[in-house]
C-alpha cells in the first residue's frame, strides 16, 4: 500500500505544469496585481515616455508667439486617425483606430472628445495566478489585446509656423479591454502633442503622440494592473462650420 501511494504521488507531480528551466516560482510580488513591484522596465518606459512628452511639449511651448491668433473661423471639427499603440502586460496594444468630436471653446483652445479601438494579438492564456498553478504568471506583449477607449479632455493650438499648427493635447479616459482569457476596465490620463497641416478649404492633415498611463481591473487575473504605453497617429481633420 504504501509503495502505490508512493505511485500516486509520482504521477501528480509529473502532472504538474513545469517552469521553464531558470525561473523562479511565482510568488504575489510577480503577478501584476496589487502586490505588483513595478520591474525596472517598466520604470524605463515610463521614464522614456514622460521625458519625451515633457520636452517636446516644453520646446513647443517655449517656440509659441503668445501674441499670435491662431482662429480660422472654425467652431466645430471632425478628425478620424489610425496608427499603433503599444502596450505589454496589461495594457492592450496593435492597430488603433478612432475618432475626435473638436469644439472651439476660446481662441486657441477645443474641447475634445474621442473614441478608439485597439485591436491586438490574442496573447498567451492567464494562469499561474495563484500559486498553487505552479504555473507562469500572465505574459503579454506589445501588441496583443483589445481596447476601447472614451476620452475627454481639451487641445490647446499654438502658433502655425510655415504653414503648419502644433498642438497640445491633456486628457482623461476610461477604457474596456480585453485579452483572450480576461477582460475588465481601466482609467488614466494621456498626454499628447501633434501637428495639423491645411489641405484645402476645411481639411487638414493631423499627426500625433500620445503617452498614456492608468490602472486596470481584470478581476482576480490582474487587478490593479497598470496601463502604459504610447500612441502614434496620423489622420485627417475637416472644420463642420
Amino acid at each position: 500500500m504504501l509503495a502505490a501511494g508512493q505511485a500516486q504521488r509520482s504521477v501528480a507531480a509529473s502532472n504538474r505544469p513545469r517552469r521553464p528551466v531558470g525561473t523562479s516560482r511565482p510568488g504575489p510580488e510577480n503577478w501584476p496585481g496589487p502586490g505588483a513591484r513595478p520591474t525596472v522596465d517598466d520604470m524605463l518606459r515610463t521614464s522614456v515616455l514622460v521625458v519625451t512628452l515633457v520636452t517636446a511639449g516644453a520646446g513647443l511651448v517655449a517656440a509659441d508667439d503668445l501674441t499670435a491668433t491662431v482662429d480660422d473661423g472654425r467652431q466645430v471639427a471632425l478628425a478620424a486617425d489610425v496608427g499603433l499603440s503599444g502596450g505589454g502586460v496589461a495594457t492592450p496594444g496593435g492597430l488603433r483606430v478612432g475618432g475626435h468630436y473638436l469644439y472651439r471653446l476660446a481662441d486657441r483652445d477645443w474641447f475634445d472628445s474621442g473614441v478608439a479601438f485597439t485591436f491586438g494579438g490574442r496573447g498567451e492564456a492567464c494562469v499561474g495566478v495563484t500559486a498553487a498553478a505552479d504555473a507562469m504568471p500572465c505574459d503579454r506583449h506589445v501588441a496583443d489585446g483589445f481596447a476601447a477607449d472614451l476620452a475627454l479632455g481639451v487641445r490647446r493650438d499654438l502658433a502655425t509656423r510655415g504653414g503648419f499648427t502644433p498642438w497640445l493635447r491633456l486628457a482623461g479616459f476610461v477604457r474596456a479591454l480585453r485579452f483572450d482569457d480576461v477582460g475588465g476596465f481601466a482609467v488614466g490620463g494621456e498626454l499628447g502633442a501633434g501637428l495639423r497641416a491645411p489641405v484645402r478649404g476645411d481639411l487638414a492633415v493631423v499627426a500625433g503622440a500620445n503617452a498614456f498611463l492608468g490602472v486596470a481591473d481584470l478581476g482576480d487575473a490582474m487587478a490593479g494592473g497598470r496601463q502604459l504605453g504610447l500612441t502614434v497617429t496620423v489622420g485627417a481633420e475637416i472644420g463642420m462650420r
